[in-house]
């Protein structure tokens, strides 16, 4: 009985990286779990071979049954609450990607506009964006997506260095910057 429980224990040893999400980065405690599962099992094994002839077998059954329910429980719920924190690292990731690249485009337009005054109004459009709201919604995505093509086409007109169309862009990107942002305080 103990050999089959112990072989099982090792079995999941190795199986545990492999049943482990593998988008949440934290595995350790899943295979801790596992490891020491491992190690109750020898204990007990080595434990019921010393003492053989004190111990029954119902009763070396019923205490592995135990710690194989105690194990599978630990196990199930450490699996089920990494794969719920994956889950919501993947949603956080998703959402701050919009801040993050489009504050990363318009610092670098920012260091290549020569003019002062324009460079000064790319940097308040580049505030605005780094302080938006980091969450989104499918309601915000159609402006986040203008503003991500006004961003791009913003870096085409500096490069023609035509100051009123710079000006009339950036004018552009933060009124929709500003709607996007009222949307997703408004909820």
């Amino acid at each position: 009985i103990c050999y089959g429980f112990l072989h099982f224990a090792y079995l999941m040893v190795l199986l545990t990286p492999v049943i482990e999400s593998k988008e949440y980065l934290s595995k350790l405690s899943t295979y801790v779990i596992s490891m020491v599962y491992f190690a109750i099992e020898m204990i007990f094994m080595l434990l019921v071979f010393f003492l053989v002839s004190i111990c029954s077998t119902a009763l070396v059954f019923s205490l592995q049954v135990i710690f194989s329910a105690v194990y599978l429980i630990l196990l199930i719920s450490n699996l089920l609450t990494n794969d719920a924190i994956a889950n919501k690292q993947a949603r956080h990731e998703i959402e701050n990607n919009f801040i993050k690249n489009s504050s990363a485009k318009l610092k670098y337009i920012e260091s290549i506009i020569p003019n002062e005054k324009l460079k000064n109004k790319v940097n308040n459009l580049y505030y605005t964006i780094h302080t938006s709201p980091v969450k989104t919604c499918n309601e915000v995505s159609v402006y986040e997506e203008k503003i991500d093509t006004l961003i791009c086409d913003l870096e085409k007109i500096v490069g023609e260095n035509d100051e009123i169309k710079i000006s009339e862009q950036i004018i552009e990107i933060e009124k929709l910057i500003n709607k996007r942002n009222f949307i997703l305080k408004s909820k």
